[in-house]
């Protein structure tokens, strides 16, 4: 059995993260006689590491071609692969599929901002006109994937629901899997965390965290006001972290990016905020030991993975009150109105002063994380989508060798 994974557009954030860990579970689950042909950008490649022999990776530059370079390659090159190769299945995780698939197509939706009514109302309409032409002929290509998808997946069923609103996806085809936690790594440093917490449990400081690209949906403009509010009540107490520049080269395509780029700049805000830019994952893993509360704003997902990296530390979490986010951390978290500093800036004050409150947070959310949260789950439901046949044949396996025992 063969499956052909297309994550051309796996360069960075989120989209890297998937992909890296998909394989790596891949690599321990799948059998000898599964294959997989995987095509990633380069770099990503490289980050991946060693993979069984039964994994092949194939390096393709398509990140940095335009939106109709890719789908030529897309619709016409990678068809011809697949069905030279005679793969069983063809997994696309990048939002967009292959019209009229040859062979068994799983389609992973993971870009929220196509559905989102908030992203619309506050800021395409601030685009010009040949970047929201762009956005509508996406959607509709996405639309038009969904639509000719054997199956389709989404992190949350907050995201499947969004996907409905504008296509009709039926309860057979439609499969909400979601992502993992970064358990091992946690695991392995958590002792240092908890160790870490106790030893500055008398320190005036207070570090909040945002782990994020920049992006004008991520909020940055309604953290940065609630860390101004926070410390003139309190002087000097409160520090963020976070790696959402507004000014990172890949934010230039943003509408806020100037404004938020001012903000940062602002005397009493500048001093009590650390923008760090992209890191890898060591730098980021560190971020993450050495923070007190994790602050969530963003007002668009699909998922959010610093949401369950955040629970399977122990942090507790502040989060933007959204479907997306509710769904993901229950009742881990506290929220806040999404565009509203003063009650962020109230919520952080309220779980800063109550250390029992950070304690419960902290607990239940690395349960919760391990619980709900584990990419061999996703992994699982991902093979079974691939090769339904292969699990139907092992069901009748189990079938006969009950009734001949009987």
């Amino acid at each position: 059995m063969k499956m052909v994974i297309n994550a051309a557009s796996a360069k960075m954030g989120g989209n890297l993260n998937y992909v890296t860990q998909v394989l790596r579970h891949l690599a321990s689950m799948m059998k000898e006689a599964q294959e997989c042909i995987v095509f990633l950008p380069p770099a990503t490649a490289d980050h991946v590491g060693p993979l069984p022999q039964n994994i092949r990776v194939m390096p393709v530059q398509a990140e940095e071609w335009s939106l109709l370079r890719r789908m030529v390659w897309e619709q016409i090159t990678l068809r011809r692969f697949v069905k030279a190769e005679k793969a069983d299945a063809l997994f696309s995780t990048g939002s967009f599929g292959m019209f009229w698939c040859p062979v068994r197509q799983l389609l992973l939706v993971r870009n929220a901002l196509y559905f989102s009514a908030s992203y619309e109302t506050q800021f395409l309409k601030r685009h010009g006109l040949g970047y929201r032409l762009a956005f509508w002929l996406r959607r509709l290509l996405i639309l038009r994937s969904v639509r000719t998808a054997d199956i389709v997946m989404t992190p949350t069923q907050a995201m499947m629901s969004a996907l409905r609103s504008r296509v009709d996806v039926p309860p057979e085809t439609g499969v909400v899997n979601s992502y993992g936690a970064p358990l091992q790594e946690t695991e392995r440093r958590g002792i240092e965390r908890s160790d870490y917490a106790a030893s500055q449990s008398v320190r005036r400081e207070v570090r909040l965290l945002f782990v994020s690209l920049y992006s004008e949906h991520k909020n940055l403009g309604t953290l940065l006001k609630a860390v101004a509010l926070l410390n003139r009540a309190n002087p000097g107490r409160f520090v963020l972290d976070t790696t959402a520049d507004p000014q990172w080269e890949g934010a230039q395509w943003t509408v806020t990016h100037a404004e938020d780029s001012a903000l940062v700049g602002e005397t009493e805000i500048h001093p009590r905020v650390n923008i760090l830019g992209p890191l890898d994952r060591d730098r980021t893993r560190d971020l993450y030991r050495n923070a007190d509360i994790f602050v969530f704003p963003s007002l668009v997902e699909s998922f959010g993975f610093p949401l369950v990296e955040a629970m399977a530390w122990g942090l507790p979490i502040v989060a933007a009150d959204t479907p997306v986010n509710r769904e993901v951390c229950g009742e881990v978290a506290v929220y806040f109105n999404a565009l509203s500093p003063e009650e962020l800036a109230s919520q952080v004050q309220r779980v800063s002063a109550d250390r029992s409150l950070q304690e419960k947070l902290g607990t239940s959310g690395r349960r919760r994380a391990h619980d709900h949260f584990r990419w061999g789950d996703h992994v699982r439901t991902l093979l079974e989508g691939a090769f339904p046949f292969e699990r139907q044949a092992a069901a009748n396996r189990l079938a006969k060798e009950s009734l001949a025992e009987r």
